[in-house]
């Protein structure tokens, strides 16, 4: 195990998860549970060592995927000659005028705000169905996998199973007598039995779905059977929804929200190892390299196309697009950018500044031997 998974692992055991999402609304969660006792100091101090451990794995996904290491570090116009350190309206620090990669699968910092904007906006769809008094399930779509099937077979499977019962002239002629409404999320484990590839779909529709729905589970599970596959009452799971934020982000975004707080990683699942995981953890490279190259490209997000009919979704560009500035924090000349960055701590830099000030963003450049005036504040 590596230093990043150990560090990660050490945060866990001082911190009692949060919700999946953390600050999500207003009324969701608070981050740390009555029962924990921590102090402000104790609190900033794991929240600044969990976004290191961030910054440190971007730079080993990075090696393997280029694009995400230079997300949020290299700038989008080659004729700035300052470079401007602010905070957002929401908080959060980073250096204005900068490229974002915009992968949902390979970057922790784009994912994330991507699955949370996707999460708002299907939680005020699904209140709004509720309130017409839809019936709202969440289910469960997974084949049968051994060891050393390849993803991408396990993966082509999945998506032909669900697209042969979703485009079959039967559960066409279902939906005509009950309109149905459909979004999927796609998840990706590897595990002690190889990949375990499954999609976590929500199906809305009037109080005649239950019966409609079971027109497409057999088509499924027959497309399955006719593959040579093994299918059995684990193959689809159903639930009703009970209206309750925290269950829906929990079921729809399984594996793909991390924790606001120091959450140490990506939600676990008894089932595998998220791609974030198996970074950490080191020793994957095979699982890792397969992974890359299957999921690149890859749709992680599917809906019908009257599901939305009371929410305006936004596109992945405006989700990923920086936020209005709230204050500026620093200025440097684009030489002095240039060289925290070629050494690699421009978003430590950052990470040290929000935590800890002039100070240790002080601290950090002299170890680094780079340039410190920057960051005094200039006297009016």
């Amino acid at each position: 195990m590596t230093n990043l998974a150990q560090n990660t692992a050490q945060i866990n055991r001082k911190v009692k998860k949060p919700s999946p999402l953390g600050k999500l609304t207003s009324n969701s969660a608070t981050p740390i549970n009555k029962g924990t006792q921590l102090t402000e100091k104790e609190i900033q101090k794991l929240k600044h060592n969990f976004k290191k451990l961030k910054v440190e794995r971007k730079k080993l996904i990075g090696k393997k995927v280029p694009r995400v290491s230079y997300c949020g570090t290299r700038l989008i116009s080659k004729n700035s000659y300052l470079i401007e350190a602010v905070q957002g309206e929401s908080g959060g620090i980073y250096y204005k005028g900068m490229q974002r990669c915009g992968s949902v699968w390979f970057c922790p910092d784009c994912m994330y705000k991507l699955m949370k904007a996707r999460a708002e906006e299907l939680y005020s769809q699904l209140k709004a169905y509720k309130e017409q008094g839809k019936i709202v399930l969440f289910t469960t779509f997974t084949l049968q996998h051994k060891y050393n099937d390849s993803l991408e077979i396990l993966h082509k499977t999945l998506l032909d199973a669900f697209n042969f019962a979703n485009t079959h002239r039967s559960w066409i002629k279902a939906k005509k007598l009950v309109p149905v409404e459909y979004l999927r999320t796609l998840e990706v484990l590897f595990g002690s039995n190889g990949w375990h590839s499954h999609l976590h779909s929500v199906f809305i529709g009037g109080s005649e779905i239950i019966e409609a729905i079971n027109i497409f589970i057999n088509l499924y599970k027959q497309y399955l059977t006719k593959q040579g596959l093994l299918v059995n009452e684990h193959t689809v799971t159903i639930e009703k929804w009970n209206g309750k934020l925290d269950d829906m982000t929990e079921y729809m975004f399984k594996g793909m929200l991390e924790e606001e707080l120091t959450g140490g990683g990506l939600k676990k699942s008894g089932k595998g190892k998220t791609f974030f995981e198996l970074i950490d953890e080191g020793g994957h490279e095979q699982q890792i390299d397969e992974y890359i190259k299957v999921m690149k490209g890859k749709r992680q997000y599917h809906h019908s196309r009257g599901f939305f009919k009371d929410v305006r979704i936004k596109t992945d560009e405006d989700i990923i697009k920086e936020e209005q500035v709230e204050k500026v924090l620093f200025v440097m000349s684009r030489k002095q950018y240039s060289e925290i960055h070629y050494k690699g701590i421009a978003m430590h830099l950052l990470n040290e500044y929000e935590y800890g000030g002039v100070t240790r963003a002080t601290k950090l450049l002299e170890l680094y031997d780079c340039e410190t005036d920057f960051l005094i504040p200039l006297k009016i």
